[in-house]
């Protein structure tokens, strides 16, 4: 990200290591600034409100890339710097036999990626197992999980985990109730200040030699009512922008072990949530695909991703039931897919990946839904199913 006060980029979302702010109370204090009414306005020359709208949008602009970026989209926790074994409490103690691909594994040399995450993280179960195979994938807006599903290093995720569709981001943020509240707030300010320069150009209006100061103030109150008329828009266009920017020189991914592979992009499916990209590496440890429509009410599931930022943490729940059908069917879990999650995968005890963890019922707990696996195969042609 960058430093909203020096712009220093850095993969650290708390703290900026080159100026030392921290990014949340600066966002706050900034935010305090725009608010604050103006001093003695009445005693303040014509041009003291000149500008506020665009220090008022910088600082809600401000607000809304560290909000993003703690939140993770969907947001955005702070981001793994390094390599940093998962932690014993998060790792399932349940599934004991391994992963078919892990038992494959075991009765050949392994060699490229593969070799080296069993290394530095052997897996002691098919759970373990899909965790090598799991990626973790940090943008300039937020952050999100993936997976790699073939040997070739192909990885999935949701498309609105990597996507850098400015306009799209920026309306998803803008109509949260936060960030509506925080708009509104400004456009208060901006009406109390128009209405303290309406105040001081009656009292100068008429006045000898004052002709000059009255057009001036004309000019701000003028400018005030056009910030006033379309912040909303504003706002959205400067955020549209940032994400914009951010998206031309990719995304990062980062494997269990702490390896980081830079500046990669998608290609995006049509009509899902689906994206996939390929690391530039060889012999990828990776997921076998399950079958989803063998599925019974009750099943144990797994959800493996980076929530908040706790890197490769594990979650379970069980199989609810399929929801819709076609293009629009989705598996409902009641397995946690909390904000960091998207785009991990849901798999089964055996370690079988047969979902995509995309999204979670607003209002509501324990109502998670993913993307059938079966759907990749569909939307990514050069993606081979296994036999």
């Amino acid at each position: 990200m960058d430093c909203p006060k020096c712009g220093h980029q850095q993969a650290d979302t708390i703290k900026c290591a080159s100026c030392g702010i921290y990014f949340a109370k600066f966002a706050e204090q900034q935010a305090r600034l725009a608010s604050r009414p103006r001093e003695r306005m009445q005693h303040a020359p014509p041009g003291a409100g000149s500008g506020w709208g665009a220090i008022t949008l910088t600082a809600i602009v401000s607000v809304v890339l560290v909000w993003g970026l703690m939140r993770g989209r969907t947001p955005a926790g702070a981001a793994p710097t390094g390599p940093a074994r998962p932690a014993a409490e998060l790792t399932p103690r349940g599934p004991e036999a391994p992963a078919p691909s892990a038992m494959a594994s075991s009765a050949r040399e392994l060699s490229g990626l593969e070799a080296q995450l069993a290394r530095t993280f052997p897996a002691r179960n098919a759970i373990e197992s899909a965790r090598n195979a799991t990626v973790f994938i940090k943008t300039g807006w937020g952050m999100g999980s993936g997976f790699i599903i073939d040997g070739d290093c192909h990885v999935i995720t949701n498309r609105h985990v990597v996507e850098t569709d400015g306009a799209r981001v920026a309306s998803t943020v803008v109509d949260t109730p936060e960030m509506r509240w925080r708009i509104e707030s400004a456009e208060q300010q901006l009406r109390a200040n128009i209405a303290q320069q309406l105040q001081l150009r009656n009292a100068l209006q008429g006045q000898p030699g004052t002709n000059l100061q009255v057009l001036e103030i004309d000019e701000h109150i003028q400018a005030m009512r056009a910030e006033l008329a379309d912040l909303p828009g504003r706002v959205r266009g400067a955020i549209s922008d940032k994400v914009e920017g951010s998206g031309r020189s990719g995304f990062t991914v980062i494997l269990v072990d702490g390896t980081e592979y830079r500046s990669l992009h998608a290609h995006y499916a049509e009509g899902r949530d689906l994206a996939m990209f390929q690391l530039p590496a060889d012999h990828c440890p990776h997921l076998e695909p399950g079958d989803s429509s063998g599925l019974a009410q009750g099943e144990r599931l797994y959800t493996i991703g980076n929530p908040s930022g706790l890197a490769y943490s594990v979650t379970s729940g069980v199989f609810s039931g399929d929801r819709g059908a076609g293009q629009q069917r989705m598996l409902q879990t009641d397995a946690p897919i909390n904000p960091g999650n998207s785009g991990g995968p849901l798999v089964t005890e055996n370690g079988q990946v047969i979902g995509i963890n995309t999204l979670v019922l607003k209002g509501a707990q324990g109502i998670g839904f993913a993307i059938p696996i079966e759907a990749i195969y569909q939307d990514f042609l050069e993606l081979r199913p296994a036999r």
